[in-house]
């Protein structure tokens, strides 16, 4: 069988430290975070907005805040 040796340098776990492991993952739970956030919001905005638009009041007057 042929010893087959890596060639790309973007992945090689020998070199990989745990603080690098740590960061990356910091940063990737960061990003989803402020995803589901930013489309949780637009998304409730909007529907008070619509709601608005059909005439209920309470949702009118959560949009005034």
């Amino acid at each position: 069988m042929a010893n087959y040796k890596s060639q790309s340098r973007f992945y090689d776990p020998n070199q990989k430290t745990a603080k690098t492991n740590f960061i990356v993952s910091v940063v990737f739970i960061g990003v989803l975070s402020v995803a589901a956030w930013y489309s949780l919001t637009s998304t409730l905005t909007a529907q008070q907005v619509y709601h608005c638009e059909q005439g209920w009041q309470p949702a009118c007057e959560s949009l005034k805040q």
